[in-house]
């Protein structure tokens, strides 16, 4: 009889040793994997900022091209309009000069 209560403990123990070394496994696989999943996350959150950052540096880019644009038209624009405003003028010179002639 102690014979068999003597294996039975000794089972017991040798289960609570593989029990032990099952949880320090898992323990150890868990960090592992949490390790390797932060790295992921990491690295995606890096490609994001990225790829976040080189839309803004085009969007930006673009900004300024159709500033640029619109500047170059409202220019053109305001040249056009200074040249018909200095023809006016001139035509208004000659008439009013051609009123003080006595011309018609």
């Amino acid at each position: 009889m102690r014979e068999i209560v003597e294996r039975v403990l000794g089972a017991e123990d040798e289960a609570k040793s593989r029990i032990e070394a099952a949880r320090k496994r898992a323990s150890a696989v868990k960090a592992e994997a949490d390790e390797k999943a932060s790295a992921v996350v990491a690295a995606a959150r890096d490609t994001a900022v990225a790829d976040a950052r080189a839309r803004l540096d085009e969007a930006r880019a673009e900004a300024e091209r159709l500033i640029a644009a619109a500047r170059e038209a409202a220019d053109a624009e305001a040249e056009r309009d200074a040249g018909r405003a200095a023809s006016e003028r001139e035509a208004l010179v000659a008439e009013i000069v051609g009123m003080i002639a006595g011309r018609p």
